[in-house]
């Protein structure tokens, strides 16, 4: 039975989790990682049924990694190029040493993806001879109940591999969603300061009941506290310094995450964060490590009304998606909206921008001219309120991204 095409590096806990989107799409796979150990805890969490899975012994290929195929019997599917998917450590040194050592290795019809949440796909790409082979492919925790699949192609990517990434991603009963090559992309370029925002709403007086309540009530499907303990404390930190250094004016990094990354509250995979999971099951208060980093770095609060904190969650993203769509990351609402749905499990889906509207152009200018003195990300353009005086949000954020690229 011939090797599967698609080679998957990377077995942390995204990595294992885009391992199974593949077996639950029944498409073939090999499975690398530097560690053989991790290579079995995979095998051991994917249980796979031994009549429709062929399981190959380890070996090492490819850069002196662990590999081992995991080949669907019936899978008889021809990809027009193989592909490597790329999910290890988000720091910009350590993946630009990998592909250097996988091209020299892999022949030239191999196609490289990487899972960067927030690292540019052409700075990754520019330690490759030939570029072109690299392209983005960010997929969305928890991968198995996110349906959107990020593709960042760069300025040297040819058609016929943009073409081939798209259609592994349908593979997968994915939808592609084609982005340009900017620090976060759409999705995590519309997280970084909402997570960030529920971080100092903690720490100005706000409890973690209003901040899950209002989350829910916008459309979250969780708390932003409980997602960036399933995101991963160090992961969230690395995407969240890389949309500071990006946009500085926009965000005031909360000092909360890396308080938590030093007294090792990794997330819900590492030790527990924000909350403590036994059993497998979220704690409804905060850890005790979590409260003391509260109180440490809780400065001037107050108490703050249920409506304020949801303006304060939503309005951080619906201000990010006038500047990220003016500035040509993605082209339109539409794509916004299947970012939302799609990459971060908001609902109703397709209901973002109508929740704007129905929230009403003066109200949505009276919260930001509230909070914007206790939030960078409440600083929105003077021209985007201007637009709110006369338009609804929807028709605002349209008119405002119309100049594209400032």
């Amino acid at each position: 039975m011939p090797r599967p095409q698609t080679l998957l590096v990377g077995l942390g806990v995204v990595g294992r989790a885009i391992v199974r989107a593949h077996l639950t799409a029944g498409v073939s796979v090999t499975i690398a990682d530097q560690a053989i150990a991790a290579l079995e805890r995979c095998i051991d969490e994917m249980d796979l049924n031994p009549s429709e899975w062929d399981v190959s012994e380890p070996r090492s290929d490819v850069a002196d990694m662990a590999m081992i195929d995991l080949t669907r019997r019936d899978d008889v599917a021809v990809q027009t190029h193989p592909i490597l998917i790329e999910s290890i450590v988000e720091r910009l040194q350590i993946k630009q040493d990998f592909f250097r050592r996988v091209e020299r290795e892999l022949c030239e019809d191999w196609i490289f993806c990487s899972n960067t949440s927030t690292l540019r796909i052409g700075d990754i790409a520019a330690s490759l001879t030939d570029p072109s082979r690299l392209i983005g492919m960010h997929f969305f925790m928890p991968v198995e109940s996110r349906d959107a699949v990020e593709v960042i192609p760069t300025v040297d990517t040819v058609t016929a591999n943009l073409a081939a990434v798209t259609e592994h991603v349908r593979r997968l009963d994915r939808s592609p969603l084609v982005v340009a090559d900017a620090p976060g992309f759409i999705v995590n370029r519309m997280l970084s300061p909402y997570l960030n925002e529920a971080m100092l709403l903690l720490s100005q007086g706000a409890t973690t009941e209003q901040i899950e309540q209002a989350a829910l009530r916008y459309g979250m499907p969780m708390s932003p506290l409980e997602l960036i303990d399933l995101i991963g404390s160090r992961t969230m930190f690395d995407a969240g310094r890389v949309y500071w250094q990006s946009f500085p004016t926009r965000i005031d990094p909360s000092p909360m995450l890396p308080a938590m990354i030093k007294r090792g509250r990794g997330g819900r995979y590492s030790g527990g964060g924000f909350y403590d999971y036994p059993d497998g099951h979220r704690s409804q208060r905060l850890s005790p490590a979590a409260v003391e980093i509260q109180k440490k770095y809780s400065r001037t609060t107050k108490a703050f009304l249920d409506d304020e904190v949801q303006s304060r969650l939503s309005l951080a993203m619906w201000i990010e998606s006038a500047l990220l769509l003016r500035q040509g990351v993605a082209h339109t609402l539409e794509e916004v909206e299947i970012a939302m749905a799609g990459g971060l499990g908001y609902r109703p889906r397709g209901g973002w921008c109508e929740s704007f509207d129905r929230m009403g152009s003066d109200a949505i200018y009276r919260s930001i001219a509230a909070a914007a003195a206790d939030s960078k990300s409440l600083q929105a353009p003077a021209e985007l309120l201007e637009l709110l005086l006369t338009c609804r949000p929807s028709e605002a954020i349209a008119s405002y991204a119309s100049v594209k690229h400032l």
